[in-house]
């Protein structure tokens, strides 16, 4: 089995953000109400500040000498996450927006989009070292707060 370490964790943490920061770009792009616009502006620049920190720490992971060993178990799993059909149908479901997705249905993709990032993050919070778990925390509250805030709209629409 190839080794799936940390940094690839980490990679995966970073294009899961792009693709949260081009999704809710677009949501922002289509919707009218102001209401939602704003919420999905909140979302992107979230998710932008996610992406900068994620970044950040695959560099601190970067420097060292050693890559952190995940384990047999973890590497299957972070794995096994990141090659999801969630993450791999965000391009389907951006070409589909494009061509007149409905709010609900788009809604309801962020929703579980949200669900499957946050189980791959508390995963990783297991992993990553405790002087770093701090980051993990604050973001992983706020994806929390995502999936909150989107159960909501979703039970308006």
């Amino acid at each position: 089995m190839e080794k799936f370490s940390i940094l690839e964790a980490l990679n995966t943490a970073i294009e899961t953000e792009k693709l949260s920061i081009e999704f809710y770009g677009k949501l922002f792009d289509t919707i009218k109400g102001e209401e939602l616009k704003e919420l999905f502006k909140t979302l992107r620049e979230e998710e932008a500040k996610h992406l900068v920190k994620y970044i950040n720490l695959k560099k601190e992971y970067e420097k060292r000498e050693r890559i952190v060993d995940l384990g047999e178990e973890a590497q299957l799993f972070l794995k096994a996450l990141s090659e999801s059909e969630i993450f791999k149908k965000t391009d389907m479901v951006l070409k589909k927006f494009k061509e007149g997705m409905e709010m609900k249905e788009a809604i309801s993709y962020a929703l579980e989009f949200e669900k499957q990032t946050l189980l791959f993050f508390y995963y990783l919070w297991d992993l990553i070292e405790p002087k770093h778990r701090d980051i993990l925390t604050e973001i992983l509250k706020e994806e929390r707060g995502h999936i909150i805030n989107l159960s909501k709209v979703l039970e308006t629409l």
